[in-house]
């Protein structure tokens, strides 16, 4: 992938999480249609989830820019947390339980970059599964307010 392609990735995802931003704004101001647990329907519950996490660990999984950021991770148990979190953010009936995302990526030197790639790679997946798109920003909105709690370094990937 060239330059002007990875910037261009880059740009996009930076634009999909400040119109999730925005749109949770919205949501915040109480001018949202739908309940989390509308969410929780849209994503086809805990199956659809299950299945949104499966194509989301395998687009990661086959990410040359951040795959390494994985190589030693227990994926089983990876998966199984990811589905928690998920599955509670959009409103389910399960606990995470887990640990919180600074502790979680304590030490793994996430940057920017890395982070928007990740992003980049769940939107790909909630594509894949024709998540409805008020649905993908709830999330991606969910998902961008932990970025301070994961990016701890600077430079291009790390």
């Amino acid at each position: 992938m060239s330059f002007i392609q990875t910037s261009s990735r880059l740009s996009a995802v930076a634009k999909g999480v400040a119109l999730a931003a925005g749109f949770t704004a919205v949501a915040m101001m109480g001018i949202s249609t739908a309940s989390a647990q509308d969410y929780y329907a849209q994503y086809g519950g805990k199956a659809g989830i299950t299945k949104l996490i499966n194509t989301f660990v395998g687009n990661v999984a086959n990410d040359p820019h951040i795959n390494y950021y994985f190589a030693h991770t227990n994926i089983p148990h990876l998966k199984y947390e990811l589905v928690q979190q998920v599955c509670m953010a959009v409103g389910g009936p399960c606990k995470y339980t887990g640990l919180s995302m600074r502790k979680a990526h304590e030490g793994m030197g996430v940057t920017e970059s890395a982070f928007n790639y990740l992003a980049q790679d769940m939107m790909d997946a909630m594509q894949t599964q024709r998540i409805p798109m008020s649905a993908q920003n709830y999330l991606i909105a969910i998902l961008a307010s932990m970025e301070p709690q994961i990016v701890t370094a600077n430079g291009p990937l790390g």
